[in-house]
């Protein structure tokens, strides 16, 4: 097993990351709905530090795993047929995995709130902002929604390769 991808697998590191942000990045988009069913047993505040927490963390996969795409860059090959539309939809989804993590800054920020990080202080908590409040708390709602959206597409997409065009492409990320 390589940790480098190579042209017909993924290697350890990328498979690893993939699998990891899927979880997390699943786990953090049903946050408020197990949020309502831990609300009696945990503060909103404890709720919304591990949010953070779990956030910033995503936010500097996010920023490994393109920093690792592009030292890999050259080495996986996608079929020519499908070249652009693969490009479209990494390109959404790294989008959506930066913008989600900025817009919810954006949110705590103007609520006036602190930043934590596992406990550790990011930002310090500041005067309320009303309009960067609103405006973060809507965009990551709307982009929320989107990222629901683009892992349905990208699960279909891998499925479609697997099943019905037959070339067997999620081997590449198993």
């Amino acid at each position: 097993m390589t940790l480098m991808d190579a042209e017909s697998r993924y290697g350890a590191v990328s498979r690893a990351v993939h699998w990891i942000m899927a979880v997390l990045l699943l786990a953090m988009l049903a946050s408020e709905v197990w949020f309502e069913a831990l609300e009696d047993t945990l503060s909103e505040a404890s709720l919304m530090a591990w949010h953070q927490s779990v956030g910033l963390a995503l936010f500097g996969l996010v920023v490994f795993r393109g920093l690792w795409r592009w030292l890999n860059r050259s080495r996986l090959t996608t079929p020519a047929q499908w070249a652009t539309m693969a490009k479209l939809g990494h390109f959404a989804l790294y989008a959506l995995m930066i913008l989600m993590p900025l817009s919810g800054l954006a949110t705590v920020l103007g609520e006036g709130d602190t930043v934590t990080f596992f406990g550790w202080t990011v930002f310090a908590s500041g005067p309320e902002v009303d309009w960067l409040e609103e405006s973060g708390e809507e965009v990551h709602e709307v982009l929320a929604n989107v990222f629901w959206l683009m892992i349905g597409l990208h699960v279909a997409a891998a499925l479609a390769h697997q099943y019905l065009l037959g070339d067997r492409i999620m081997k590449r990320m198993a």
